[in-house]
């Protein structure tokens, strides 16, 4: 069960959505969580395939509802927006992204047009077409918020081309900040560093079963994190992954200004803070939760 915690956000009775929610581990819920946990009317957007987990959560935080939204689907994002048409919105939640393994692993020459197209579609264009359908239920002085990576504007080996879709994806958050403008509402992006969730372990997941890809991309932080993880003598390929994931998080630490990793809270509160007044008139930005990773060299 959740706890009221609430710190003077003025985020109490507000409409939130988080589009996005797969899981525990998944941002978007750590997002969801501390909102409600604020006074906040909170409603999340999943895909059906998620369905067993997210019934779960829901069950235990009968604070917070939700719905399946999957964002490649006319008529399931048209039946989700349509409940918000006189309950308008004050914050919406972009939390989608996906690539194919090929994307991560493979050189960029040697990606497919599909893989490629893909991800651009789920990743960037998806916060196009959220804030399409939101759009006439939005409050005024209201929010929206995507999550991004540090990848979208640098090279990063273990990243591959999916920092092209977050590059893409922060571009169009840009030009939605100057089309919601006129309407007095904020468009921003939150860039977290390394965090491990469900999707950060399966990415490590493929490389660990192409290792060759590891020299392919020249990914030495996820080589060198892989080779102590595998020194431990894990159980299963999982443990291995998690446990190697834990390893790149910690060496990404040691390239930062604040020698510190970075949790889904400290991305939730950040959130909170651009989804109250007090962000009011910052529009257009990303808000860098990196510990100072980004100045530094790429991993």
């Amino acid at each position: 069960m959740m706890g009221t915690d609430h710190r003077g956000m003025g985020l109490e009775g507000k409409n939130v959505v988080v589009l996005g929610v797969a899981d525990e581990s998944s941002l978007a819920w750590a997002i969801a969580k501390r909102f409600a946990q604020h006074g906040a009317h909170v409603f999340i957007g999943y895909q059906q395939k998620f369905f067993s987990r997210v019934r779960l959560l829901l069950l235990d935080n009968p604070g917070v509802q939700g719905d399946r939204c999957d964002v490649l689907k006319d008529d399931e994002i048209t039946a989700f927006f349509a409940r918000f048409q006189n309950n308008p919105i004050d914050v919406l939640v972009h939390a989608i992204a996906f690539a194919p393994n090929e994307l991560f692993t493979e050189p960029a020459s040697d990606c497919s047009v599909e893989g490629f197209c893909q991800s651009l579609t789920v990743s960037a264009h998806s916060l196009c077409k959220s804030v399409k359908f939101a759009k006439p239920n939005l409050r005024e002085w209201g929010s929206v918020i995507t999550l991004t990576y540090q990848a979208s504007e640098r090279a990063e080996a273990s990243y591959g081309l999916m920092g092209v879709s977050k590059s893409a994806l922060e571009s169009a958050m840009r030009y939605l900040a100057l089309e919601l403008g006129r309407n007095k509402v904020r468009v921003n992006a939150l860039s977290p560093g390394p965090i491990e969730t469900v999707a950060a372990t399966g990415i490590m997941g493929a490389f660990l079963r192409n290792p060759e890809a590891l020299e392919k991309q020249r990914a030495r932080a996820f080589q060198a994190a892989i080779e102590m993880a595998r020194a431990e003598n894990h159980p299963d390929a999982l443990a291995v992954a998690s446990a190697a994931w834990k390893h790149f998080q910690e060496l990404a630490a040691k390239r930062c200004a604040i020698e510190e990793t970075v949790s889904k809270e400290d991305v939730a509160d950040s959130a909170l803070f651009l989804g109250s007044d007090y962000s009011r008139k910052i529009t257009g930005q990303i808000l860098h939760i990196d510990c100072g990773l980004s100045t530094a060299n790429a991993l």
